[in-house]
């Protein structure tokens, strides 16, 4: 598993912000126990930790280069942010030539945070699901068979009643993992939440459904090291799209008159 699948399989936060708040909870619980050099350590793995926030992947070489330090330092310390929960480390092997390469480094989230994602988990789901939630593992791109990939490309064009269960139904066709789709979903509804009120549901659903059919033909192409940040972005540009024509449509009115 490379570093990307890694890195979005073992992501503890949605945002930075997130990160530096749950850093800054951990160093305020253990402050009169960590060292100088072990908050330089936390500091040092956050400003590593931002494309996928909360998640570093460095050698212990490169920590002891970079903070000036020895290897011997550098594994004390890291033991030590193991020992008071602060991070979760996971050796990484390197499967062709053997041997550890660079960790993973994971800064965990406080315990309020994971009440409030374990929250935020259940309220998003509805008893009512028809997606297979017994399937816990993502599939593999390679193992989908090709004639259901280009259906499901072609989801309906008429709409669901409910947007949510088609949204989902769509992501587990070829990523059958909870986190991930609550990361498109968030990301999708922190988008289309001001525009509720100006645009027909059905039109917002479909720029949905739109980004995630983009989202995934492209990931079958290539390597796409943020997918959530690829749909969002995708999101965002048809979202300008709309606002856009919905200006020359009103400037074509005004002509008229």
């Amino acid at each position: 598993m490379n570093y990307v699948s890694l890195a979005i399989k073992h992501q503890p936060f949605q945002t930075k912000e997130e990160m530096n708040q749950a850093i800054k909870s951990h160093i305020g619980e253990h402050g009169y126990q960590l060292s100088d050099t072990v908050i330089e350590m936390i500091h040092l793995l956050s400003r590593y930790a931002c494309k996928y926030p909360g998640v570093a992947f460095l050698k212990n070489d490169t920590i002891a280069n970079l903070i000036g330090k020895s290897r011997r330092t550098v594994i004390r310390v890291l033991n030590k942010l193991v020992e008071y929960s602060i991070i979760t480390r996971l050796e990484n092997m390197r499967l062709q030539r053997g041997g550890n390469g660079a960790n993973l480094y994971i800064i965990n989230p406080t315990v309020t945070q994971k009440v409030t994602r374990s929250k935020e988990a259940e309220n998003a789901e509805v008893s009512t699901d028809l997606a297979p939630d017994e399937q816990d593992e993502p599939l593999s791109f390679k193992s989908i068979n090709k004639k259901e990939f280009k259906e499901s490309l072609q989801v309906e064009d008429s709409h669901l009643k409910n947007s949510y269960r088609e949204f989902k139904k769509l992501v587990y066709c070829f990523i059958p993992e909870k986190t991930f789709f609550y990361r498109l979903y968030r990301s999708y509804k922190s988008q289309i939440k001001s525009l509720e009120t100006i645009y027909a549901e059905e039109t917002l659903h479909d720029i949905g459904i739109h980004a995630l059919k983009a989202m995934f033909s492209a990931m079958k192409m290539k390597e796409i090291h943020n997918p959530v940040g690829y749909f969002s972005r995708i999101v965002k540009q048809k979202l300008d799209d709309l606002y856009f024509e919905r200006l020359r449509e009103l400037e074509e009115y005004g002509g008229s008159c």
